[in-house]
């Protein structure tokens, strides 16, 4: 994110994905020499980005499909 210091200090995060989810990320991240970490922070970079100054996420709950 702009503005944002470089930290040569990342925190770990612990997270449950669905295992075809995961396999999908370790597809990926390996046909474009990545790792599934470095691609998971970046999809994640880019939602912060993308939701930057909202003041709330409208979250639809009760879509079996993306518990």
């Amino acid at each position: 994110m702009p503005g944002r210091p470089k930290s040569k200090l990342l925190k770990r995060v612990s997270l449950t994905v669905d295992p075809v989810d995961y396999m999908a990320i370790e597809q990926l991240a390996k046909q474009s020499s990545v790792s599934a970490s470095w691609l998971i922070r970046r999809a994640m970079k880019e939602f912060l980005e993308r939701h930057a100054g909202e003041e709330f996420l409208e979250i639809p709950f009760g879509k079996k499909d993306e518990d």
